[in-house]
């Protein structure tokens, strides 16, 4: 299986009258994401599903991602708040081992799964930066075994449009 990790474009910043998984989008990561999510549809397969965190930022980040490849809508997955690794396995249990499947959601969660995927336990190698993807093919998920395809920064994005 190949898992597309995307990180939550930039949201308004957390303030002491918004509760974190309310914060929306900035106009300026909603423009930033859409440029990214329209070179992501050209760089990477369409997949099968997009799984997204509850959050409203992550979810306003999948629509634009869906709405780049087209006739898709995204799934709501609880477990990628907080990155419950277990719980993610068990929603991706219900795809194919040759399916491409997207997961929007946060920091510091995605770089930790994307770094023991990969065999290390240092996730700061890993800095997804707001709107930055990567493709892993999972090889083992119960494992946490991976191969890195690609990992790609949104500034990088938004020079290949």
């Amino acid at each position: 299986m190949r898992l597309l990790f995307i990180r939550h474009a930039i949201a308004v910043a957390a303030t002491g009258g918004m509760r974190d998984e309310e914060r929306p989008l900035t106009p300026e990561g909603e423009e930033r994401f859409r440029q990214t999510a329209r070179v992501l549809a050209r760089v990477a397969e369409k997949p099968r599903v997009i799984l997204t965190s509850p959050h409203l930022r992550a979810q306003q980040t999948a629509v634009l991602a869906a709405q780049a490849w087209g006739d898709m809508r995204p799934i709501v997955v609880p477990a990628l708040a907080q990155g419950d690794w277990p719980a993610i396995c068990r929603a991706l249990a219900a795809y194919e081992k040759d399916d491409t499947v997207a997961l929007v959601g946060h920091e510091s969660w995605i770089s930790t799964i994307t770094a023991r995927l990969l065999g290390s336990r240092k996730h700061q190698a890993f800095d997804y930066r707001k709107g930055g993807a990567a493709l892993i093919e999972a090889e083992d998920l119960q494992a946490c075994s991976g191969t890195l395809l690609w990992f790609i920064p949104p500034r990088v994005f938004r020079r290949m449009e």
